[in-house]
């Protein structure tokens, strides 16, 4: 090797060497600014709502305030394609949920991710979604809703949120099963879902978590696609239970771009993992008072190998919606 060459070499491992003292530093010094928390969707979902009681606990064990972010727009796309670009750095994480990594994915051209562009760290909550229609409508069950979207195919219409969402794949692979007809209606949040169906701009709304109708004498939840009932509405039944064998719980979760410091994931883990020991009782009330989450502590490793397992029925379904990607 000539002295070119070996100066050269010398060069690029002090580069090298320089770089893993800089990454090292960075890791060691974590956090020493605010940490922003994206939620790809509007403000008031579950997702969001849970999102919000734990971030402060958090930061808690960070030392640095964690700032939720709403970023709404194509079913969460938008917010979830900016977090999948980030500086895996850790000042940015998002909260996710099935829709928008297991189902978006098959069914919109905008999406510029897919289950490897994250880094996992949680998952805080399990989540149900209701079928739900107005108090003074005739629908009394799951039943008069089929029956009177057969009888009408084509007339009736029902909301959710986003198109390719986990709420529009449960409800359509329902109406498969049955062969009934309705016309879908996308809104930004199941919270703006259950506002038209009260105003009558729609005849039902499916919504991930009850999505304000639980408590509203003007609203009436006719199902649940759940595998048991929710011990927060014990009195409504399962789609299982009313013969139409549809059951699915979504989860929700907290990540990081892909990329990320083993370092800074142990930080991140550890400040979130202290925070539910400390708070476990807190979260379980709460997390299920207002945001129609069952609180869980899923390991970041469990939950992208059940939504890598969730794919699979996605990708079934997804062609029998007829969504081509748009």
């Amino acid at each position: 090797m000539n002295a070119f060459s070996q100066a050269v070499s010398r060069g690029v491992c002090v580069a090298l060497i320089a770089a893993a003292c800089a990454a090292l530093a960075h890791a060691q010094s974590f956090p020493n600014k605010r940490i922003e928390l994206i939620l790809p969707g509007g403000p008031g979902g579950t997702t969001d709502t849970a999102v919000r009681l734990m971030a402060g606990k958090w930061q808690e064990f960070l030392g640095q305030p964690v700032v939720v972010l709403n970023i709404p727009g194509a079913g969460g796309v938008i917010g979830a394609n900016q977090v999948a670009k980030a500086n895996p750095d850790g000042y940015t994480l998002m909260g996710g949920f099935d829709s928008l990594l297991v189902a978006l994915p098959f069914v919109q051209s905008t999406v510029e991710y897919d289950l490897e562009s994250f880094t996992y760290l949680s998952g805080f909550g399990l989540g149900a979604i209701y079928f739900v229609a107005r108090a003074d409508s005739p629908y009394k069950t799951i039943a008069d809703m089929i029956d009177a979207a057969k009888k009408n195919p084509g007339k009736l219409s029902y909301a959710s949120y986003g198109v390719g969402v986990i709420t529009h794949f449960t409800a359509e692979r329902l109406f498969d099963l049955t062969g009934a007809k309705l016309i879908y209606v996308p809104y930004k949040s199941s919270p703006e879902s259950v506002t038209a169906l009260l105003g009558g701009h729609v005849d039902f709304a499916v919504t991930a978590g009850t999505g304000g109708a639980g408590k509203n004498p003007a609203a009436r939840i006719l199902a649940v696609a759940g595998d048991q009932r929710r011990p927060d509405y014990p009195a409504i039944p399962t789609l299982k239970e009313q013969g139409y064998p549809v059951s699915l719980e979504f989860i929700s979760g907290v990540m990081a771009p892909k990329g990320l410091p083993d370092e800074v994931k142990t930080k991140l883990v550890d400040a979130i993992q202290k925070a539910n020991a400390k708070y476990a009782d807190l979260f379980k009330e709460e997390i299920l008072k207002k945001a129609d989450l069952i609180f869980v502590n899923m390991p970041g490793d469990e939950v992208y190998r059940t939504w890598k397992e969730r794919q699979a029925w996605f990708r079934e379904t997804a062609p029998k919606m007829n969504l081509d990607k748009r």
